[in-house]
């Protein structure tokens, strides 16, 4: 596994090689590295997408439930996004996209707290596994909503389904 730095500080995109013979193939989604040697695995979640076009986010916690996460791309691809909402971060407000899964050459990302995440579906069934570091609080769950112009982020169609939570997150982070 290779994790490559993003312009964003303890964002990195995640590509693996896979290995093929004739039973199938191996694909190694995480290795404990010098790099992430602190990252502690306290939830996993598995996502489903079955059709192309489906959209959501942009979710993050509110403190003191903040959570760092890996999103690996099992099947299909998305088109991934994340607004750095960290004040004292020099990309304070930007965002970043990136296509993972698919033949596109990365499987996942790091998302370090702070950030609100989110994706659109590129294809079917495009499955996802989440590793995060902390456990999902319900109250203190928030959002903001996908296509806030304040964030200018470029999604590459519009979504055909998406949540109606999603829909009525705020437009802008307070």
């Amino acid at each position: 596994m290779n994790f490559i730095p993003l312009d964003f500080e303890g964002v990195f995109a995640i590509t693996s090689e896979s290995k093929s013979d004739q039973r199938g193939s191996l694909l190694r989604v995480w290795e404990k590295s010098a790099t992430f040697a602190k990252f502690q695995i306290v939830e996993s979640s598995y996502i489903t997408n079955r059709i192309k076009g489906t959209l959501r986010g942009m979710h993050y916690q509110l403190p003191p439930f903040q959570e760092n996460k890996i999103v690996l791309c099992l099947s299909g691809s998305i088109y991934d996004v994340g607004i750095d909402l960290r004040p004292e971060s020099i990309t304070f407000m930007q965002h970043f996209a990136l296509e993972i899964g698919g033949n596109c050459g990365f499987i996942g990302l790091v998302i370090p707290a702070g950030f609100a995440h989110g994706y659109i579906t590129l294809e079917d069934d495009s499955d996802l596994l989440y590793f995060m570091d902390a456990e999902y609080s319900d109250d203190s769950s928030a959002g903001i909503v996908w296509n806030d112009p304040m964030y200018g982020v470029n999604w590459p169609f519009q979504p055909i389904l998406i949540s109606e939570k999603d829909q009525a997150w705020p437009l802008s982070f307070t």
